[in-house]
């Protein structure tokens, strides 16, 4: 069996839906008037990419790993025990007597989200977690290693060096954009077979490497159009082609060794809550991967997700099993390519 080990967070989520378009001070009572509903869900960033690796791997020969720590209290239990439902071997989970870390959510009228983090367990992913004899053989078995960056820098250096010295496919998240800096700081970024940061995190990957501080990049990216911040991205993803920028309502810029650079946009959707969104590409794409998928099929796959993934609210409500997204794909391309043409344009974006 193929497995795939997904190393990092794992969440209760409290998300607050806005009625507004905006994000007002969340400590305001003007925000806490514009709150019409609150809920409180399974998240985290490391959890989210398992389960939907999981669900994408259901019916096939790829088994899914997670390695993280929760707290002693009732919502750790809850995530192991959803882990445990999805299918998902939760032996490595370090059940540490503390809470389990939360994230504070607000989703706005278009589906956009600012998330506030708190908590003391991703900051426990120590590498004696990670590297041990109970996840010796679980690493050893891992065709594809899936990480965020929220868990200490030593973590993730030796979590990257592994798998450059076992060959392991290595998906990297360089989330938050915080630590985006230690990829271009220590030369990380080619080591990982892909890298999928979003348009923030892209730009100030770019940013980086130009020696700029994180405050100057935040405050350029403020002022920027998003002509310049694509323009900027665009130029990442030429100088590092195992870049994957996953760019929201514009959807993804990557580059394809047959067909050089190309701006793929999303399938049509409609946007209720796009908490999670990433997580649900990156992990289709690593069940994809894993299964043996070329890339354009692999993104396909994570694509399709997506774009049912952000109907739902919360950050796993949405996601699909492999047959569901492979149903879907086949009922669009039946509808919009029935001939089995090529429907990209000149510059390689699809005609969606």
């Amino acid at each position: 069996m193929k497995r795939i080990v997904v190393i990092g967070s794992a969440n209760m989520d409290t998300t607050n839906y806005l009625n507004s378009n905006t994000f007002p001070d969340r400590l305001t009572s003007e925000s806490c008037n514009d709150i019409y509903e609150t809920t409180r869900v399974l998240g985290g960033k490391g959890a989210n990419q398992a389960v939907s690796a999981a669900l994408q791997s259901q019916g096939t020969d790829v088994g899914v790993s997670f390695i993280g720590c929760v707290g002693k209290d009732e919502s750790g239990l809850k995530i192991v025990q959803s882990l445990k439902e999805k299918g998902i071997d939760y032996s490595a989970v370090k059940v540490l007597n503390t809470e389990t870390d939360g994230r504070v959510i607000f989703v706005n009228k278009n589906g956009e989200n600012q998330m506030f983090g708190y908590g003391n367990c991703i900051k426990q992913l120590s590498p004696e977690v990670v590297f041990n004899k109970r996840t010796e053989p679980i690493l050893r078995d891992a065709d594809v290693v899936v990480i965020q960056m929220k868990m200490p820098d030593d973590t993730i250096e030796e979590v990257v060096d592994y798998c450059d010295e076992h060959m392991v496919t290595l998906m990297i998240d360089p989330t938050p954009v915080e630590k985006s800096g230690l990829l271009a700081k220590k030369g990380l970024i080619d080591k990982a077979t892909y890298l999928t940061p979003n348009e923030e995190e892209a730009y100030a990957l770019a940013k980086y490497e130009e020696g700029m501080s994180l405050e100057d990049i935040k405050a350029e990216l403020k002022n920027a159009s998003r002509e310049e911040i694509l323009a900027v991205i665009e130029g990442l993803v030429r100088r590092h082609p195992n870049v994957i920028a996953t760019l929201g309502d514009k959807g993804i810029m990557y580059y394809n060794p047959d067909k050089g650079l190309v701006h793929r946009n999303p399938y049509p959707t409609e946007c209720i809550d796009s908490t999670g969104a990433g997580d649900t590409f990156n992990g289709t794409f690593a069940a994809a991967i894993s299964r043996g998928e070329d890339l354009e099929t692999s993104i396909d796959y994570a694509l399709m997700n997506c774009a049912n993934k952000v109907k739902e609210k919360g950050a796993q409500n949405g996601m699909q099993t492999y047959a569901e997204t492979q149903r879907d794909l086949e009922a669009y391309n039946k509808k919009h390519n029935p001939n089995g043409k090529d429907t990209s344009d000149d510059d390689g974006t699809p005609e969606i």
